[in-house]
This record gives structure tokens, sequence and C-alpha cells, in this order.
């Protein structure tokens, strides 16, 4: 039995010192010191892989949202619209009624006081003309009424003036009364659905006023009623269109603008860089960095600060193109300071989260990485910015890592 206990009591012993040698931690001799925290770059010529590209048409004018009419040394532009949703008939108490005529139209112009409208000393005239030749929303330009048509006269055919309106002064909103006869053109609007349209220009140097809303307003005499009754139309559509037109982007990447512009890139990183690991380490911070090529000419530079958002693609954007489909946004938006921008300075976009979830991924199952940049909104104005492309070593982009790699730890 003594025997027994003492072998049983030395097991125990040898037990309990493999243990404390296999775990057991001497405070005075860690396991190894913790991995320093560095940073590391790298140009894009210098990748695995680096594609870039410029698309455009994401917004034309008639789906950005705004419209704007101008007159001045840089920038000359009017607004285009049909009102094709006139009613030939309307409700009075429960019955629908036909209507007799219409009197006393008007435009009703809203003034968008935020986007800094301008007015001359001595004022200026708004003034609204029939169209003699119809428009494609989406394709009407300064030259073009639709594509491979030309307008007789650039800025569009004007026919006869139907009605304009003296401005002095900055006003919230401006009506401008109709002065032919009001029955006869909505008449003849109501029978055609709005051909061939109208514009809505101004005649003074210095002038530029954007609308944030743009309506016809009219009574409309029913059959059979002494009343009038105040009738709205919104224009359906409406564009505009200005000179001199955006120039079609080259080699350099060009973010907003109408047409709008995106950037779309597709990349791949290096496992290591400069002998520190990526894959596998800590990201803490991760960015990309663009250079600006400085302000585009007038009218296309800006002085307003725009916002961007990058996001991810599904799919290859050179093989799908522009309409490659869209995922979720990568990190926060991003702010483009436009005195940094006008100077050729850089543009940092954080682009951690996506970095971070590649870092921690197999090689195999997230090879490379495809995103792209876009103005918020799209087509909110004419103004973009243009960054260098990979073709030019001193404008290309680079990417900058702040890198914890992974502690080591041995075994004793």
């Amino acid at each position: 039995m003594r025997r027994i206990l003492f072998l049983a009591a030395g097991a125990l012993a040898v037990a309990s010192c493999t243990e404390d040698s296999l775990i057991g931690v001497d405070p005075t001799s860690p396991p190894g010191p913790s991995s320093e925290t560095v940073e590391v770059s790298i140009g894009v010529g210098d990748l695995p892989l680096w594609r870039d590209t410029t698309f455009v048409g994401y917004a034309v004018p008639s789906s950005s949202g705004i419209q704007f009419v101008a007159n001045e040394p840089s920038l000359v532009s009017r607004v285009l619209g049909r009102f094709s949703t006139l009613p030939d008939s309307i409700f009075v108490d429960t019955a629908r009624v036909a209507v007799e005529r219409f009197e006393s139209a008007r435009l009703r112009l809203i003034v968008d006081s935020l986007a800094g409208p301008v007015l001359p000393d001595s004022g200026t005239e708004l003034r609204v003309h029939g169209l003699a030749r119809g428009f494609e929303e989406r394709e009407a330009s300064w030259t073009e009424a639709r594509a491979g048509e030309s307008w007789t006269t650039p800025g569009g055919d004007l026919a006869d003036l139907l009605g304009s309106v003296r401005v002095d002064s900055l006003q919230d909103t401006l009506f401008v009364p109709i002065s032919v006869d009001s029955d006869s053109l909505l008449s003849d609007w109501l029978a055609s659905d709005g051909e061939l349209g109208y514009a809505v220009s101004s005649s003074a140097d210095g002038s530029n006023l954007t609308f944030a809303a743009l309506a016809l307003v009219f009574d409309v005499k029913p059959e059979g009623q002494d009343t009038l009754i105040e009738v709205i139309r919104g224009p359906q559509p409406s564009t505009f269109i200005f000179s001199p037109e955006t120039p079609l982007p080259g080699e350099e990447l060009r973010l907003g603008g109408l047409p709008a512009a995106r950037i779309y890139i597709r990349f791949e990183l290096p496992d290591t860089l400069d002998g520190v690991p990526l894959r596998g380490s800590r990201i803490n911070q991760a960015s990309v960095i663009f250079r600006s090529l400085g302000a585009p000419p007038d009218p296309f530079a800006t002085t307003d600060t725009l916002f961007a958002s990058i996001f991810e693609l599904l799919a290859d954007p050179f093989e799908a193109g522009p309409k490659t489909p869209v995922g979720l946004n990568v990190g926060s938006f991003v702010e483009l300071d436009p005195e940094i921008l006008a100077s050729g300075g850089e543009q940092s976009l954080n682009i951690t989260q996506l970095i971070q979830t590649w870092a921690g991924a197999s090689a195999d199952s997230l090879p490379d990485l495809q995103i792209g940049l876009r103005t918020l909104p799209e087509g909110g104005g004419v103004g973009y910015w243009e960054f260098g492309d990979m073709s030019d070593p001193a404008t290309a982009p680079r990417f900058v890592f702040l890198v914890t790699p992974p502690t080591e730890f041995s075994v004793p």
C-alpha cells in the first residue's frame, strides 16, 4: 500500500512539473515582445494589379434634380420642358366636368437660395419662349435637340415669346405671366402632349439662377360653371442645356459633373509589403490617396465643398462596363475640399474596413478588390474634379497602411 501511494504521489509531481513547463509564464521572461505598429506605403504602379477608369452618364441634366438659367461670360444655360399633363376635365364637388377654357396662365419659379443665385445690379429679364423644334430630354444639349439632330440655332430653336418678367432683386418665388392667349396656347399643348415645349432664358450678362421647382399655374372654367378653379401642373419632362458643354474625360480620373462621372478601380495587394505582412495583420488604417490635377477650366471649377462615397463593385468593371452592379458603401462619406484640390493637393480615401476584411481572408477567397467612387448627390452641378491615373508616376494614386503584424509566441 505504501509503495502504491508513493508512486501515485510521484506521478502527480511529474504531471505538475510538466503542466507548469508548458503553460507557466515567468513574469520576468515574457514569451516575446508585442509587434510594433508601422506605416508602409506603395504606389499603384508597384502593385500586382491596378486598373482604373472613368465612366460617365450616371446623371444627366434631365435626371439631376436641378434646373438653372445662366448668362455669364463662362456659362450660358436654358431650361427646356413640356407640360404634357394638362387636364381636359376636372372634378367639381364630386363630379368630373369638362374644361371649357383656360385662363390666366403663369409660370411659377421657386428659386433655390442655397445654390448661390447671382443677379447683376441692373437686374435681368426672364423670358419664356415656345420651341420651334421638339427635344429628347435625355439627349438634348446646347447643340442638339436629340442625338444626331442639331438645333438650327445652338441653344434651342426659339419660337414666339410667350411671356417675360423683370427681376431686379433676388426673390424666393418668381411668376412669369403668359402674355399670349392662355386658352389657345394651353389647348394646343393639351392636344399635342405639350409639344413642342418651351425654353426659359435670362437676358442679362452676369445672371445665374437655380430653380428648386418650376410649375405652370392657370385657371380653368368648367363647362356650365361660373367660377374659375386654379390648377397647377409640373413639367414632364424637364431638362436644361448649357454651353460650353462638358468635355469628355481623357486618361485622367474624373469625379462629378454633368453628365456625372464615376471612378472605377480593380486592384490586388501584395501579401507582404517591405517585409511587413499585410494578410493576417491588424490593419489599423488603410487609405488610397489621389493627387488632384488642379482646378478644371471655367465653368467646371467649383468653390463648393462636395461629398463623395466609396462603394464596392460586385463584378469586374472592365468586363461589365458602366452598368457594373454596385454593393455597399465603404466607410464614411468623403469631403472634397475645393481649396486643397484646386491647388493640386491630395485627396485621402479611407478604405480601412475593406482592407481589414481582405487581410483577414485567405488569399484564394479574396484575391482582388473592386471599388467605385461617386459624388453625392450625382448631378448636383456642372463642376467636377480630376485626379492623376497610373500613367504618370508623379500624380498616380498610392496606398498608405498603418499595420500591426501578429505577435509571435514561442512555446517553451
